[in-house]
């Protein structure tokens, strides 16, 4: 509202001024003082109504503008909340997005690599089986060649031997070719030829050749049959008839193999000895070697050396190579490379007696 307020006061003055007079008798000039002081009296009338007015305007500017704060403020929350929520939303999604396409990028990586390393191990493989598949044409070559030279030698071998003894041979040839078939083939056409042609005394002459002859084959036979005993009999007259205190030992070889039955735990046994042996000899080696073999623990077979390993497999190679050296059937050469796999992987054991 408006007011009005009185103010009272006074106000001092003092000061001095200069003076002169014109010339005169005397003349001159001086300085006038002076001072006092002077009321004031003042009303100072402040008139309010705009302002009120103003002031009035101002509150329903201000009672709306809360209102319309209080609305923007709840539409607000509302708009930030709902910007929350799809901001969480857009986080969540991407995070999960990038997680996603981070593990699909390595699951493609990862299969790309796992692909290339299995066509690289297939590559190997391949090559290795090429590798693997010249390699045993190298080596049927090679041992088909080493047959050849064994097989040379043999026949080298044979013809030393028949240099050697060829007396014996030849005996035998001219015993066989000579004195048997001509013998037979003469007598039948001396027959032939006696019934028509040859007299009796020819007829006589003739047998009495047949029995010449005869006589010699069956002194030869004799001669070639006793051959042995006198080697024998030579051999005896440098030994000497002395008889042992102690049984000597006398070794034969003995194959004995265990396997497992496909219908269970049963294990078949088996043992495999020379057949010249008599029956009953024969049967108490089997049941002698069934309980050593059968007996004993896992403990008792011990690793075999390096020497024995190899000398076992050169003869194995050796026979191997002799019974698949001609064949050319791809069930031949299978069965040759399973059995050459199978050997190569196998741990050789000895039995050592106790």
């Amino acid at each position: 509202m408006s007011y009005s307020k009185n103010y009272s006061t006074s106000v001092s003055y003092s000061g001095s001024v200069h003076y002169s007079y014109p010339k005169s008798d005397s003349g001159g000039s001086g300085t006038a003082y002076y001072q006092g002081s002077i009321p004031v009296n003042v009303t100072i009338h402040v008139d309010t109504d705009p302002f009120d007015g103003s002031v009035a305007r101002f509150n329903t500017s201000i009672g709306a503008l809360g209102g319309s704060v209080a609305a923007m403020k709840v539409a607000q929350c509302a708009a930030i909340q709902q910007t929350a929520q799809e901001v969480s939303a857009s986080l969540i999604n991407g995070f999960f997005g990038v997680i996603n396409t981070e593990l699909s990028q390595q699951l493609q990586a990862l299969d790309s690599a796992i692909k290339a390393g299995f066509g690289m191990i297939q590559d190997l493989g391949k090559a290795v089986g090429d590798k693997k598949k010249v390699m045993e044409e190298d080596f049927n070559r090679i041992s088909s060649r080493y047959i050849k030279i064994f097989a040379d030698l043999d026949n080298e071998c044979y013809k030393r031997i028949f240099a050697l003894d060829k007396q014996s041979f030849g005996l035998s040839e001219k015993t066989l070719k000579q004195l048997l078939s001509e013998a037979s083939s003469n007598a039948a056409a001396m027959n032939l030829l006696s019934i028509e042609e040859i007299s009796s005394s020819k007829t006589l002459v003739f047998v009495s050749s047949l029995n010449r002859k005869a006589l010699e084959v069956l002194k030869t036979l004799h001669d070639y049959i006793t051959q042995e005993s006198k080697i024998g009999s030579l051999i005896d007259s440098f030994l000497l008839n002395e008889e042992e205190d102690v049984n000597i030992p006398f070794y034969i070889p003995v194959i004995w193999s265990e396997s497992d039955m496909l219908d269970g735990g049963v294990f078949n046994r088996e043992c495999f000895i020379p057949e010249h042996l008599d029956q009953q000899k024969a049967q108490t080696i089997t049941e002698k070697v069934n309980m050593f073999c059968s007996g004993t623990s896992q403990s008792a077979w011990k690793a075999a050396g390096e020497s024995e390993k190899e000398s076992l497999n050169r003869e194995f190679i050796i026979l191997a190579e002799s019974c698949f050296a001609n064949a050319d059937e791809d069930t031949d050469q299978r069965i040759y490379r399973t059995m050459m796999s199978l050997w190569q992987n196998t741990e050789l054991l000895f039995l050592e007696r106790s």
